[in-house]
């Protein structure tokens, strides 16, 4: 049911969105293979303001989030990928030590909208470079990086992937679940 709600929300299906955008979306993912579809259908995202602190059971990259803003904090840094673009979510109460280990900048707004991840010469840096590399490498894809910001563009675009949050035009995933539920409830009666 996940996949449908995502499937249904995504930028091909929706109601709302730009018919070029659209027609792009759907000509562009039915030449992918499945495991190239599935993340512009449902991306990942990942915490990336703690990744020294996670324990990993021999894997590079850390649990996924479920894509839903109640699994976000102002205080903390996300990553989204969807297979092409790597869209950093950066909340307005983030340690600005945490944000000088990653960005090498004292504030959100030092770092650009759109900018090449470096590697510091710290242990946060590192991680998260590794983590990136290990993206790449299983999507053979460069990721383009794009900075989020809680009311800007990009950060709208950000929260459009929250396909697990109720939207003005769709369900939230529990109240996808309880319709799927009466559906099957009403065929079986």
């Amino acid at each position: 049911p996940l996949y449908t709600l995502a499937l249904i929300k995504s930028i091909g299906l929706r109601t709302e969105g730009r018919i070029d955008d659209r027609s792009f979306w759907i000509n562009y993912v039915s030449s992918l293979s499945t495991p190239l579809a599935v993340p512009l259908v449902y991306p990942r995202m990942i915490s990336i303001h703690d990744l020294e602190s996670k324990e990993l059971d021999g894997s590079i990259i850390p649990p996924s989030i479920p894509l839903s803003s109640e699994h976000l904090s102002e205080e903390g840094i996300y990553l989204l990928e969807n297979g092409e673009d790597a869209l950093v979510y950066v909340g307005n109460s983030v340690d600005p030590d945490v944000l000088r280990r990653l960005f090498s900048a004292s504030s959100v707004d030092e770092i650009p909208t759109q900018f090449v991840l470096q590697q510091y010469d710290n242990p946060l840096s590192k991680k998260l470079n590794e983590v990136v590399n290990e993206i790449r490498r299983q999507r053979c894809s460069y990721l383009r990086f794009k900075l989020c910001k809680k009311g800007d563009a990009l950060g709208m675009l950000f929260f459009s992937y929250m396909v697990e949050d109720k939207t003005p035009t769709g369900l939230s995933y529990v109240e996808f679940l309880v319709h799927i539920h009466r559906q099957i409830q009403s065929k079986m009666a």
